[in-house]
């Protein structure tokens, strides 16, 4: 809210002295002709997730606001002296004013991938004009535990005093994100020789899975088998192995932890790297 300040002179004779008096500092609060919001649906993010943002701009004075334009800087920051953009602009916005739709009168100015710059020729006094976008989260986003993208929206216009900003914050989503992957050597295998199966369990998640147990069925069933965790040999009593079925751990044990992922800022480009928490299960038996 910007302020005006103001104060008077009085110049004046007296005896053939010329005199003066000034008056008091007056002040009055300034406000803008137009109010700005801006609001995500939802409120976290994971990686390639599409975000959905609305804009709200209000004509609150008594004449048409023309020439509207509101920047978004797409959540850019600093990384060292590098501006990074952790969002893409999803190329799909429409413009509603007081509900109806009125796209066909929005600009967008996305040239730069590091703004947004929304136009509207005209809004009417008291209007309400919505700007609906989609914006992608990217490669440069963070996606450790608590990070956030914090995207601004700044409003100008021709008129002077039509001005506002508007921010809105999303967290990077916590959690595990747990896949598996499976693998048999060697192709072809020989009956009666020795089959070995590699099993991963990954977590591209920011947090450690935990209790995770795996079961697998074998058709057919390998006989004297042997299991080994990350490269060590996991006891018998440790798991269960009945009619072709491994579980490990065994139910009686402790739960398995597939560590978080970590996630790396390459320093010359900023863009981040993940590296998924894993755990290698290794069986061998025979066929």
């Amino acid at each position: 809210m910007a302020i005006i300040e103001n104060f008077a002179t009085v110049r004046y004779t007296v005896g053939g002295v010329t005199e003066t008096a000034v008056s008091n500092l007056a002040e009055v609060a300034l406000e803008s002709s137009v109010s700005l919001t801006k609001v995500p649906l939802g409120s976290t993010y994971g990686d390639d997730s599409v975000l959905t943002y609305i804009l709200t701009v209000q004509n609150t004075s008594g004449a048409p606001l023309a020439g509207v334009r509101i920047e978004d800087n797409l959540g850019t920051f600093l990384f060292g002296t590098m501006e990074l953009t952790p969002l893409t602009y999803g190329d799909n916005a429409i413009l509603l004013i007081d509900g109806q739709d009125s796209t066909s009168q929005l600009t967008v100015d996305s040239s730069e991938p590091s703004s947004l710059v929304f136009t509207v020729p005209m809004l009417a006094a008291g209007a309400t004009a919505n700007i609906v976008y989609n914006a992608v989260v990217n490669e440069f986003a963070p996606l450790e535990v608590d990070s956030t993208i914090i995207n601004t929206a700044t409003l100008s216009a021709d008129t002077e005093c039509a001005e506002g900003t508007a921010s809105a914050t999303v967290t990077a989503e916590s959690g595990a994100n747990v896949s598996v992957f499976k693998q048999m050597s060697p192709n072809p295998v020989i009956c009666g020789d020795t089959l070995t199966y590699t099993i991963r369990i990954f977590n591209y998640g920011n947090t450690a899975a935990e209790d995770v147990q795996l079961s697998d069925a074998f058709d057919p069933a390998p006989a004297n088998i042997t299991v080994i965790r990350n490269g060590v040999p996991v006891p018998a009593t440790d798991y269960t192995y009945e009619n072709g079925v491994l579980t490990v751990p065994a139910d009686t044990a402790d739960g398995d932890t597939v560590p978080a992922a970590t996630f790396i800022r390459d320093p010359e480009t900023g863009i981040v790297s993940v590296t998924p928490g894993m755990i290698e299960y290794v069986i061998t038996g025979t066929i």
